[in-house]
């Protein structure tokens, strides 16, 4: 293949360090439990190398900042950390300036190893296949790769629509959302689709319109309900967005929302959705195809950029971007049916982009 990767392997074992304080909170040594806490992927800004990782314990809401830099202080994520995913006991991140995923213990934040694409490559956002097997999307090359990160190699190149956002492994098959970098490259063919690929192929089979620059999928494996997203294009004056039902195994479109959406997080338990609008949070329920409101952000300084629901202690966690280009927040409310209760914040990194849970 054309693309080269190149591997480097951390073997030594670094100590700790004291983390940094924050919000009023104290915390002397990182929290080394491998349960309870969120994992907030702040992304930083371009150009900038300043990608963080926060650790947030579930149950006293004290937060860790940087909480890689404490087992690796010369290492730095790198820049524009774009998505975060955990795999039993280690978690990965994927940065795409820096053309990287990165390995990190769950635990300690130790960094075990990483990836690197050389070459015009943007690594963009991944998933899991299986206990061996990754997809990632590249923005540039307008690919798909499956990456065998335990023997840290690139096992296929599928070609896939222009710039590829989201990736999600399904029953055999990867559904990659082809974005076409909002208004740059809306007219090029695919450009707005759902590429459907084949595993047993390695190949593209098929493609389903979505709407303009689609970015988020999620799917509810119980219900058989494919959710994609899709975004406001500045040349379209009128649009607004919104989230399109499929059915995975089918791909019968079931129906469609008009809605602006930045961030989505699937209860399946629940049997809704929960996304960021545009100066709020709401939740769609599969049943009845009703969407409520949660929670309403009504101060102008505040950009809300992310969103997570702690289904164990039912409380809604928010990333807090503010003006883009200071640190953030991280906003905690607790929701009991309706209702919701602001319970506690902390500051994060710049721009927290993306919340995972770890029970």
């Amino acid at each position: 293949m054309n693309t080269k990767i190149v591997i480097s392997f951390v073997l030594a074992i670094l100590l700790l360090s004291s983390c940094k304080e924050d919000s009023g909170t104290s915390a002397n040594l990182p929290d080394t439990t491998a349960s309870n806490f969120a994992l907030v992927l702040c992304e930083g800004l371009w150009g900038y190398n300043n990608s963080t990782v926060t650790k947030l314990n579930l149950l006293n809401f004290n937060v860790i900042n940087d909480f890689t830099a404490i087992a690796n202080p010369n290492f730095k994520i790198g820049d524009l950390g774009n998505d975060i995913a955990i795999k039993s006991d280690t978690f990965f991140v994927v940065v795409t300036t820096s053309k990287a995923i990165e390995f990190f213990d769950i635990r300690t934040g130790r960094l075990l190893g990483y990836i690197t694409f050389e070459g015009n490559s943007a690594p963009r956002r991944l998933d899991f296949i299986n206990d061996s097997l990754l997809a990632v999307t590249d923005l540039y090359q307008d690919c798909v790769y499956i990456v065998n990160f335990r023997a840290k190699r690139v096992e296929k190149k599928i070609p896939v629509g222009p710039a590829p956002e989201f990736v999600v492994h399904f029953n055999g098959k990867l559904f990659v959302t082809n974005s076409g970098y909002g208004d740059f490259r809306a007219n090029e063919p695919k450009a707005g689709t759902l590429s459907v690929v084949d595993l047993n192929k390695m190949a593209e089979v098929s493609n389903i319109w979505i709407g303009p620059n689609p970015i988020e999928i999620v799917i509810d494996r119980k219900r058989n309900l494919m959710f994609v997203s899709y975004n406001h294009l500045p040349s379209f004056k009128d649009s607004v967005g919104g989230i399109v039902v499929l059915n995975p195994i089918t791909l019968e479109r079931i129906a469609e929302f008009k809605t602006p959406v930045r961030s989505m997080h699937l209860v399946d338990e629940y049997g809704s959705l929960f996304f960021v609008g545009e100066r709020n949070v709401s939740r769609l329920f599969f049943a009845s195809n009703k969407i409520d409101t949660i929670l309403v952000n009504n101060d102008s300084k505040e950009n809300w950029y992310s969103v997570a629901f702690d289904t164990k202690n039912k409380n809604i966690l928010i990333g807090n971007a503010r003006n883009y280009t200071i640190d953030g927040e991280i906003l905690i409310f607790s929701l009991k049916q309706q209702n919701t209760e602001f319970l506690a914040k902390g500051s994060v990194g710049v721009n927290p982009s993306k919340i995972v849970i770890k029970y």
